[in-house]
């Protein structure tokens, strides 16, 4: 159940045998079922994840009630998750972690993750480094969609993100895009036909 996360850290950092022990010591296994929130809008976040399984999608609810989606993680593309803003703060969150499919996630104190940080200083550059890479990952699609029309951003998830299109539902990606799920199934259409 561990051997992912393991391979992930490996591929970033020597792992040693203490760190590894400490990880797997403080690492508890969730399931959460289809449509199960991981987190709620007004509660703190006090943990990181490692998605082993499945997919997930942060949404805002604005003023006026309205999903707004936020971002996603997914098993083979982005498996290290927290509620950043939460996380960090200590306050409540303004945000919604949800699953989308049925997922297995290894989760682990924040407590925990800052004494490891302190420890063992591997960890704490690995920890950045996945840190820096969610922001990377947050302002590039965030420039992306504010400068790209609806048809170009599509086909930029179709190409440097394909992992979108298999695994997330078109409701997620319409709102992702913010567009309506009809526009973005005509959009599908015509970028499928045209190669």
């Amino acid at each position: 159940m561990f051997s992912k996360l393991k391979a992930a850290i490996e591929h970033e950092i020597p792992l040693s045998t203490e760190l590894w022990e400490r990880l797997q010591a403080s690492g508890k296994i969730i399931h959460l079922k289809k449509n199960e929130y991981l987190l709620k809008a007004g509660e703190v976040c006090h943990h990181g994840y490692f998605v082993n399984r499945g997919c997930l999608v942060k949404t805002f609810l604005n003023q006026n009630g309205k999903e707004v989606v936020q971002g996603f993680y997914i098993d083979d593309a982005y498996a290290f998750m927290t509620e950043v803003t939460s996380y960090f703060s200590e306050h409540e969150s303004a945000f919604q972690v949800k699953a989308l499919e049925n997922c297995e996630l290894i989760e682990f104190p924040k407590t925990i993750l800052d004494d490891l940080v302190t420890n063992f200083p591997e960890w704490a550059f690995f920890f950045h480094k996945i840190t820096g890479k969610g922001f990377q990952n947050l302002y590039m699609f965030s420039a992306m969609r504010l400068s790209l029309s609806a048809e170009e951003f599509l086909l930029f998830l179709y190409k440097q993100h394909p992992i979108y299109m298999q695994r997330i539902p078109d409701k997620y990606i319409a709102q992702f895009m913010g567009v309506s799920k009809e526009w973005l199934s005509k959009l599908k259409r015509k970028i499928l036909k045209n190669g």
